[in-house]
């Protein structure tokens, strides 16, 4: 499709919005009615689903799991999932230079393909990507309800990629009479943003609707608010002059809907999607010309449907849940001067790649009363990937076209014992046609001091990664990968004091790698792999220590939330540290609502000396530690309207994530929420 960045077009991102909005409040239904209230969250007691697949209070769980409830969503999601996820102990997020650009997550040090992200249930990494990892730049809040963050090896029920943990993003299922809302923003950089929502039930039927819509003209990605010289990719001409911005228009839509047949049987239908279009930069490029050529766009799109099916039996001592599941990504990448003929002479062109999953899934949870619960399923999934290139010369691109299927089965056993040692221990075996087939273990154990609020905890485990699609079958792959591997251990202990008033917990984990997937030269690669390819050889450790808080100061007016992550990555062929795994990091925050309607915070983000590496001169850097102090406020001025409004990076602090890409200076954002 044509580019969506002409200059027209941005300018008028804001008239649409405006446009978009006055229709949504003729199309949102008359009847509803009342406050859309975000639901407070008692200290430890948030219930999760993702740490053992089936419900239970966080407090109970003998995992290592952070809840972030959607009233934190809310105030943090204005352009996107980074910022909500910012800050949760053991995640480290990296953004190519502002909203909607290329963005990676780590989870206790592993890498983004080894970090599973699920929506409502399903996974969502892109099998079309060089390692089947999340772009989570392209993510919208429509109506989620929480996000729990899973940390530790989890394949053992969760099977591949699951090697550093889970994110679980979890969308709202709507309850109770109907209710909706609409939100209207814009601040710096351009931007303009517009969340809709309804949701509610009658009688068996429930539903939850949403949208999202987001515009910004940005700041330059590559160079923005750098001090030192920069060059291109040749090493010695000097940067061109920065662009005025880079920008970026994303949008999303999400939809659950569910009807209960009887007491023991319902159905339920789901959709989740974006659509993100952006302007890129080529530091890399030979010409200068070309590191800023407006060709330089890619526009991704992402749908996701599932279907599933909960029934009840044996007086419901035996819990069935059937999903069926599908989802595609479609990236089109436009880039000046990058593909080359024959002759090695460069021209523009268009790279496409599309990765689609599609599947089913059973889960039984059979209650054997005094001796706990068992969970077990079964899980077919197929993976595809196919990429194009336009225009084609004949003899200079090979496309991908490949799929692998993956077959699984997993079981786990939860009891408690003497009223106050929660156990579970469980495994999985994965099984890739025409490829491995590899076993996963998991245990876990928690006891409970209920009369100190204490509880120490315990688990270990094994987590395992397929190699990528990309990985096996692109230009430089060996279908015969092996897995990637590893074993973690992790202890703790979480404390609730004075009536749940103040609550803490901290873990010390490792984890080891081995088999992992790297690029080179070595013995394995073909005679046409003139340049490398992938092969198993890398090793590595992480360790560290992960501390999270929360205290009500005084009821009803102060409140202190506060996390640190102390991390230790190494590398064990090299024997150096891991690139963008920060040694410390944390965040602190005072939030005031001692005057009725009125909620305030603010919020200091710390991350020690990371380490990176320039790819221009082919050689580590060391990203300078830097502070950064976010401000929000929120006022609510009666049950159906609130303002609210956020100034980010109030000290205005110079600092990257990624080596040469700018981040935003002091930007000031506002806005007002209408519920019904």
């Amino acid at each position: 499709m044509p580019s969506l960045f002409a200059r027209a077009a941005l300018r008028g991102g804001a008239s649409r919005l405006a446009l978009f909005s006055a229709s949504l409040l003729v199309l949102l239904p008359a009847r509803a009615a009342g406050q859309e209230a975000l639901p407070s969250v008692e200290i430890g007691a948030a219930t999760v689903v993702s740490a053992d697949r089936v419900e239970e209070r966080v407090d109970k769980s003998a995992s290592a799991v952070t809840v972030i409830p959607s009233a934190q969503i809310a105030k943090r999601a204005g352009t996107g999932l980074t910022e909500v996820l910012r800050g949760a102990p053991g995640v480290d997020l990296y953004e190519t230079g502002g909203p909607g650009a290329q963005t990676s997550v780590f989870l206790r040090g592993a890498t983004p393909g080894q970090t599973l992200v699920l929506v409502d249930g399903v996974r969502i990494g892109d099998p079309s990507s060089t390692d089947g990892s999340v772009d989570l730049g392209g993510l919208v809040a429509t109506d989620i309800e929480r996000i729990e963050v899973l940390r530790g090896p989890q394949s053992a029920l969760y099977g591949s990629d699951a090697m550093g943990g889970v994110i679980h993003i979890i969308t709202r299922k709507g309850e109770g009479r109907p209710r909706a809302s609409l939100l209207m923003e814009g601040g710096s950089y351009g931007t303009a943003h517009l969340r809709a929502r309804v949701s509610g039930s009658e009688d068996r039927l429930w539903y939850a609707f949403a949208i999202d819509a987001l515009t910004i003209d940005g700041h330059p990605r590559y160079g923005y608010r750098i001090a030192r010289p920069l060059t291109i990719g040749d090493g010695k001409t000097p940067l061109p002059p920065l662009p005025p911005n880079d920008p970026t228009n994303k949008g999303g839509a999400s939809a659950r809907l569910g009807y209960r047949v009887s007491e023991d049987v319902a159905v339920e239908a789901g959709f989740f999607g974006y659509d993100n279009a952006l302007r890129f930069d080529n530091p890399n490029s030979f010409a200068a010309v070309d590191v800023y050529d407006p060709q330089n766009h890619q526009h991704a799109t992402f749908a996701q449907f599932y279907a599933r099916i909960d029934a009840d039996m044996f007086d419901r001592a035996l819990h069935n849940r059937f999903t069926l599941f599908g989802n595609v990504t479609n990236r089109d990448v436009w880039q000046a001067r990058s593909c080359y003929d024959a002759s090695f002479n460069a021209y523009n062109c268009r790279r496409g790649f599309r990765g689609a999953r599609r599947g089913f899934e059973y889960q039984g949870d059979l209650t054997l009363g005094a001796f706990g619960l068992l969970t077990f399923g079964a899980r077919n999934e197929t993976e595809s990937v196919h990429t194009s290139q336009d225009p084609v010369p004949p003899t200079t691109f090979t496309p991908i076209d490949a799929a692998q299927t993956t077959h699984s089965g997993f079981a786990q056993h939860k009891l408690t014992l003497f009223e106050r040692i929660d156990l579970s221990y469980g495994g999985r075996i994965d099984a890739v046609d025409q490829n491995h087939t590899f076993a996963t273990w998991r245990a876990t154990a928690a006891y409970r001091f209920d009369e100190t609020g204490t509880k120490l905890r315990g688990s270990a485990g094994t987590g395992a990664r397929v190699a990528s699609l990309y990985q096996r079958f692109g230009q430089y792959g060996d279908p015969a990968l092996a897995p990637e591997t590893s074993v973690g251990y992790e202890v703790g202990v979480d404390q609730s004091l004075f009536q749940d008033r103040l609550y803490a917990s901290l873990s010390l984990f490792e984890n080891r790698f081995r088999d992992l997937i790297e690029f080179g030269r070595a013995p394995s690669c073909s005679a046409t792999q003139a340049f490398g390819c992938y092969y198993n050889i890398g090793r590595a450790r992480t360790k560290g220590v992960e501390f999270a808080g929360e205290a009500i100061v005084v009821p009803g007016e102060w409140r202190l939330r506060a996390s640190y992550t102390h991390l230790a990555a190494e590398n064990l062929v090299t024997h150096r540290s891991l690139f963008r795994r920060p040694r410390d990091k944390g965040t602190a925050s005072v939030v005031y609502t001692g005057v009725p309607g009125l909620e305030l915070e603010a919020r200091l983000t710390i991350v020690g000396p990371n380490p990176d590496y320039d790819y221009i001169f082919s050689q580590r850097v060391m990203l300078a530690p830097y502070a950064k102090l976010d401000l929000y406020a929120d006022y609510r001025l009666d049950d159906r309207m609130s303002v609210f409004a956020r100034i980010e990076n109030v000290n205005d602090a110079r600092y990257e994530e990624v080596y040469d890409y700018g981040t935003a200076g002091r930007s000031v954002y506002g806005g007002v929420k209408f519920s019904w």
